[in-house]
């Protein structure tokens, strides 16, 4: 599917699991430096963890704007 067809949540979920990904093959080796670049401080995990963070964001700004049971008004309750 191309991304017009996609839901945000879905675009959210596969750029956390790309993220994930990179993170994953972009772990420093023994010698401290990265099995793909080859360098000491190879910048594809630091993208990768700004993604995640990025994303985790957005859903707890999406959680904190729906008011809990608490605050909701009870119409039952009312009168």
């Amino acid at each position: 599917m191309t991304a017009p067809f996609l839901s945000l949540a879905q675009i959210r979920n596969r750029l956390i699991l790309t993220a994930r990904w990179v993170l994953r093959e972009h772990r420093p080796g023994p010698d401290g430096r990265c099995p793909i670049c080859r360098t000491a401080g190879c910048p594809a995990p630091t993208a990768a963890r700004d993604v995640l963070r990025a994303a985790t964001e957005v859903q707890l700004w999406s959680a904190a704007a729906q008011p809990d049971e608490s605050e909701r008004e009870d119409p039952q309750q009312t009168g």
